[in-house]
């Protein structure tokens, strides 16, 4: 029952699996995002850059549309350049949308302040996955961004560009200033990054990404201040140069929010976080979604600047761009404090004057109350909210206003001592703009504050209220006011545990007039870890249900979370850390800030989400497992080499299937690695351990996924086979596809009669195209004589068991089953074979090393991609990072699939232990860099390759061989009777 159980675990865990890949993929939030149209068709015209014979894959064009497009092909450029370079497979034409928009904008000016929008044409690699073209697409930027400065003549010397880099192209646009060359540098004013993996890569397929990154991350410590925020005293080369870092956030599953930030930047911000945005962000509607393309070109309308006569530059002092990048891309406040409730330690020094002639000042003693003027206001109106010190029902106040159009200086404080008519007032009071925030909507302006009476009275004892003031209007406007006792609206709650998925009701029935709740969640410092709170609007009065929620994480510097949903009574807002909390940091809470819609009553429910953290574990560790199987394979291999014992004379190999179902290895891999990755780190002379910086949950998580992988691998395998051999075999006659029917049929022959040739030519094509093309090639060979070895093990099956049928009923062998009995003992004599047979101990002995195959095969796929997308300019790939392993591996194969493997020698247990060593290895340094596996396959296929060519055969078994003796002479004396 154990072993069924065990069984059964690892393929729940894949099915768990293939579940968090499909809510990653499109359930986890809606896309809001509006489409971005064109006015007219786009044009893009293509560039002639000098040094281009060098990259003839690549390309630069210029964007336009309608009349525009004279001037682009005249070469007449006189705004502000914007180069875009489009990420791993994507399009020079995804400019489109900020170009499209950035146009009409210029065109609104009367085509006086303008963005000149430029594209790189990368040929569309998948340089996310195969870093080979790595270093000569930097190069062709670099030589676009001289031929840009080219194309403004003479004012080119002083212009300077904006570098926008989506996905991969934002690690390129760090890697063209990275070499620090002056020519380069001292145009590019500033790099903003949209999606992209900076400082860290998604996956590392190869050592050519490893190596990109590793270069490029020195040049910037040797050259750029490491901090965050402006840089006080630009001392670096790169100091000068604006460096801003934007996330998509949850909805982005192939960029993850934890890997869009980096060490160098500037300003770093996710999109549910711009104002006017507000939205998560898919990892290709980044570069469409309407709400984000018309505030990145806000931003950069705001830094153009007159750069002689009839031409616009950016401005170049880096303080005032960063300015405008505050200004639009961040929600600014107050409440950066590690308090529970934000404070201003400054107060604004605006000063407000007011008419009351043409106001109305009004005093209300509730403390919570909305006002509602579907109307409007046919008078200025100044709402005065007194300030009662000492008193902590007093002591916090929430406003918002809906729909004013005083978006600035609407909320201040004053001392209320004079008189006008019958109502208090005062003539002049201090802005606290700065206190104010956009509240998240998509249909209305909408402003809210958090304030602190009691602080706001000490630091200004003469004032006696704050004031709203909402200007005459014809629009519908509404403003709410709460004070309340901060301790009364705060809800403290604990990360529940990994096995726990109940809900929790932690705010039964909120008041109407409840417009803010704090919630602070504990023991939450996992990126996995997830809880789903639950909004439900009981009832409302006469609205609908509108609640926004920010998360907050002390440790997460630009990761603020805005989630507002409109129009719906119930909604559900999942809150995760986006990065790991780091170690020796205090343990603190993530805070949670949930703002209703007055006039509603709220219920709310909170429970750990199953479904998004078996998301984000898909999406942040799904490149562990190749390396978790390979260690899992390895271990089952060394157990069915370890079956039999030093001392016995005849070597048997176990199955596959029977090795993989025992717990041992699975625990001895768990045990095995958290120990040495916990004794290993404390030797600073060895390299970081990879795995100790994975959650053990999530660990245990990806080795039952590995596990369940390979035994629905084994089972598929041995079905395929089985029952699919003979059409197989015609699959693989129509690949080969030969114009004469013989000649596929001798081909196919000759993969089963002489694979040294086969082998032999599978290096060709290594040498000659790519060596992941090989194998691929070289694993539909595999499969080929394993198909053929399992036909003639059911041969001979079939064959011994009518013998022995034939000889109880009829207590006599026919001549022929003698000769053929013969004939298969001779055959058995060249090695022992074990109890079923000798072509079933071949298949159990080659099935791991055919999974090998395929395992390198696979992690080979992306230079097989990159090698056909580029066939046409290449017959070979150059760089190829597969050649080296495909090269050791075939080599190896081509003397294994030529002896008579596996044969019958001493050693197999110093191999078991070889297997042992590279299987933990594996797991503690080749999980992230994932290319790094590849020399683990190629190591342990050397080592089988030697110890079959060059180990000791062991002792023949005597008595076995005279009992074989003794049976065929009594056979042949029967025959002759």
């Amino acid at each position: 029952m154990f072993f069924r159980l065990f069984i059964l675990l690892p393929v729940v865990t894949v099915v768990l699996f293939l579940y968090g890949a499909i809510v990653n993929i499109g359930y986890i939030e809606e896309n809001r995002c509006r489409m971005t149209y064109m006015f007219e068709h786009p044009q893009y015209t293509r560039i002639t850059v000098q040094g281009n014979e060098r990259f003839p894959k690549y390309g630069l064009y210029a964007y336009s549309e309608g009349f525009i497009t004279q001037r682009v092909q005249q070469r007449s450029f006189n705004g502000a350049p914007v180069l875009f370079i489009p990420g791993s497979g994507g399009s020079y034409k995804q400019v489109r949308s900020l170009a499209s928009v950035a146009l009409r904008k210029g065109i609104d000016n009367n085509w006086q302040a303008h963005l000149d929008y430029f594209s790189v044409d990368l040929n569309e690699e998948f340089s996310g996955v195969f870093g080979g073209y790595l270093h000569d697409q930097t190069a062709f930027i670099e030589l676009c961004i001289q031929e840009i400065i080219r194309l403004y003549g003479a004012r080119g010397r002083s212009t300077r560009i904006f570098v926008v880099g989506h996905s991969v192209g934002g690690k390129l646009a760090q890697a063209i200033v990275a070499d620090g060359r002056e020519s380069i540098v001292r145009h590019v004013a500033g790099i903003v990054t949209i999606s992209a993996p900076v400082d860290k890569p998604v996956v590392l397929l190869d050592h050519y990404h490893q190596s990109f990154y590793n270069r490029i991350e020195q040049a910037w410590k040797v050259n750029r201040t490491i901090s965050t925020g402006l840089k006080a005293a630009a001392g670096k080369q790169l100091d000068g140069i604006l460096f801003i870092t934007i996330g998509g956030g949850i909805r982005d599953i192939i960029v993850h929010d934890g890997l869009t930030s980096s060490q160098f930047a500037d300003l770093h911000v996710m999109t549910h976080n711009i104002p006017k945005v507000w939205l998560s962000v898919d990892h290709l509607c980044a570069m469409w979604c309407l709400q984000f393309v018309l505030v990145m070109n806000r931003f950069f309308y705001s830094m153009i600047i007159p750069n002689g006569r009839n031409s616009y530059g950016f401005v170049e002092e880096k303080v005032k761009q960063f300015e405008q990048a505050k200004r639009f891309l961040v929600q600014s406040a107050d409440d950066d404090d590690d308090d529970a409730f934000p404070n201003r330690k400054e107060d604004a020094e605006r000063i407000i004057i007011h008419h009351p002639e043409q106001e109305d000042w009004i005093e209300d003693i509730r403390r919570s109350y909305t006002e509602r003027y579907r109307g409007g206001l046919e008078r200025t109106r100044v709402q005065m909210i007194r300030i009662v010190p000492d008193k902590p029902a007093h002591r916090f106040l929430r406003v918002e206003v809906l729909n004013s159009e005083q978006t600035t200086n609407w909320l201040s404080g004053c001392a209320a001592i004079e008189v006008y008519g019958n109502s208090r007032m005062c003539q002049t009071s201090y802005s606290l703009a700065n206190y104010t925030l956009q509240v998240p909507s998509s249909k209305f302006d909408r402003l809210g504050a958090l304030l602190d009476l009691h602080e706001l009275k000490q630091r200004n004892p003469r004032w006696t209220h704050v004031l709203i003031k909402i200007p005459r209007t014809f629009k519908p406007v509404q403003f709410s006011v709460d004070v309340f006792n901060p301790a009364q609206r705060e809800i403290n709650i604990t990360m529940p545990y990994w096995f726990d998925y109940r809900k929790w009701t932690i705010l039964q029935d909120a008041s109407q007039d409840d417009s803010f709740y704090r919630i602070t969640i504990d023991a939450m410092t996992q990126t996995h870890q997830t809880i789903a709170l639950d909004l439900k609007a009981i009832s409302c009065d006469g609205v609908k249900g509108t609640s926004v929620v920010k998360v907050h994480v002390p440790w997460a510097e630009g990761y603020d979370r805005y989630a507002f949903q409109e129009d719906l009574n119930q909604t559900t807002v999942y809150i995760y850390p986006p990065i790991e909390k780091p170690q020796g940091k205090e343990p603190l809470p993530i805070y949670v800030d949930v703002y209703f819609t007055p006039g509603c009553r709220y219920h709310i429910r909170y429970g750990q989400s199953l479904r998004v953290s078996v998301a984000r574990v898909v999406q942040q560790y799904f490149m562990l497992i190749p390396a978790h199987c390979l260690a899992l394979l390895l271990l089952a291999f060394k157990d069915q080499l370890s079956q039999t014992t030093p001392d016995e004379p005849a070597f048997v190999v176990g199955k596959l299937r029977s090795s993989l179902t025992k717990p041992g290895p699975l625990l001895v891999l768990l045990l095995g690695t958290s120990l040495l990755g916990k004794f290993l780190s404390l030797f600073k002379a060895i390299p970081r351990i990879e795995s100790f910086s994975t959650p053990l949950l999530v660990s245990i998580l990806i080795h039952l996924t590995s596990l369940g992988v390979l035994l629905i691998a084994t089972l598929a395998l041995w079905g395929a086979i089985a029952f699919c051999a003979n059409f197989a075999h015609k699959i693989i006659l129509r690949l080969i596809a030969l114009p004469i029917p013989v000649m596929s049929s001798t081909f196919l022959s000759c993969i089963h009669k002489f694979p040294l040739a086969i082998a032999v030519l599978l290096v060709a094509i290594a040498l000659t195209a790519c060596g992941g093309v090989s194998l691929l090639c070289a694993a539909a060979v595999y499969f080929v004589l394993l198909s053929k070895a399992y036909e003639d093990y059911l041969e001979n099956f079939v064959f011994h068991t009518a013998r022995r049928i034939a000889a109880r009923l009829f207590g006599a062998r026919e001549r022929e089953g003698a000769d053929s009995g013969s004939t298969a003992r001779r055959r058995r004599r060249h090695r022992p074979a074990n109890e079923t047979g000798d072509e079933l101990m071949v298949i159990n002995f080659h099935l791991p090393l055919f999974f090998l195959v395929i395992l390198l095969a696979l992690l080979n796929v992306p230079s097989v991609i990159t090698w056909a997308k580029n066939y046409h300019y290449s017959n070979t790939l150059q760089p190829d990072p597969s050649l080296v392993p495909a090269l050791a591996v075939l080599a190896c194969l081509a003397v294994v699939w030529q002896l008579n493997t596996p044969r019958n020698l001493y050693g197999y247990e110093v191999l078991a232990a070889l297997l042992v060593i590279v299987a933990f290895v594996s797991v503690l340094y080749c999980q992230v860099h994932v290319y790094r596996l590849n020399y683990s396959v190629a190591i342990v296929f050397i080592a089988i390759t030697l110890h079959q060519i060059f180990a000791p055969k062991r002792r023949e078994i005597e008595e076995a061989t005279d009992s074989e003796e003794k049976e065929q002479n009594e056979d042949n004396n029967k025959d002759a009777c």
